[in-house]
């Protein structure tokens, strides 16, 4: 693997680490500037009339992620690929290539808020109609199918990564954490999510930014494998 081609892949898991947290730090606006039931066709509408800027940072932030996402997947494969089963890293692969797509399409669901406006001055209901379907199909489908997705990425590589020692066993345990969402994903889809504790919501929560911590903490490890290369070779010039 060339040197040059490890760093771009390991920024690009950085970058993807990084739009997420942006990404839920726009997601979190609505609620802090008093539009709390982000349900609500009316309460949102009224957001993005005040503020139609934020979705459509929020939809620049999901497309980049997705993007950066992408070349991720193919360069956490290739640290894998050495040391692991051919056909495993390939469905690995899957996972992180879905779930930047579901970005990428919820990206520009986001970036929509124009459009949403637009028909919303047509006829009101109208407005609220354009809301839902992006509420549903955004937020409830793409958004979800790409932190579930993501997830499985994050768990299925940790779990690589132990068996073959490819990446740092610290760094593999902090990826087993987002089991906790896929687990309870699968459950509330089975309908046994009532009788499950109310606090685990709130882990379930707390593993989505958990995760692209994890995806910032590997991102960094191997940014710090591709310089070890060129270190190498500087000392071998100057020799």
């Amino acid at each position: 693997m060339q040197p040059g081609a490890t760093k771009f892949g390991a920024i690009s898991v950085v970058i993807a680490s990084l739009a997420g947290f942006a990404w839920i730090a726009l997601e979190l606006v609505q609620p802090s500037l008093g539009f709390d039931d982000t349900d609500n066709p009316a309460v949102t509408l009224q957001f993005l009339a005040d503020h139609r800027d934020v979705w459509a940072n929020a939809g620049f932030v999901l497309l980049a992620m997705a993007i950066a996402l992408a070349a991720a997947t193919f360069s956490v494969a290739d640290v894998l690929a050495p040391r692991s089963n051919s056909l495993t890293v390939r469905f690995i692969s899957v996972f992180g290539l879905l779930a930047a797509a579901s970005f990428f399409m919820f990206g520009v669901l986001r970036s929509a808020s124009g459009p949403v406006l637009y028909i919303d001055g047509l006829r009101h209901e109208w407005g609220q109609s354009a809301f839902l379907v992006i509420q549903m199909v955004g937020v409830h489908g793409f958004a979800q199918a790409g932190l579930l997705a993501f997830c499985l990425w994050a768990v299925s590589i940790s779990i690589v990564g132990i068996r073959s020692r490819a990446l740092p066993r610290a760094v593999c345990l902090l990826g087993l954490l987002p089991a906790i969402r896929v687990v309870l994903l699968m459950l509330g889809s089975a309908g046994r999510l009532d009788t499950l504790p109310d606090a685990l919501w709130v882990v379930a929560m707390i593993a989505i930014p958990g995760t692209f911590l994890w995806s910032l903490i590997l991102g960094l490890v191997l940014l710090r494998r591709s310089l070890r290369p060129s270190a190498v070779q500087q000392a071998g010039a100057e020799a």
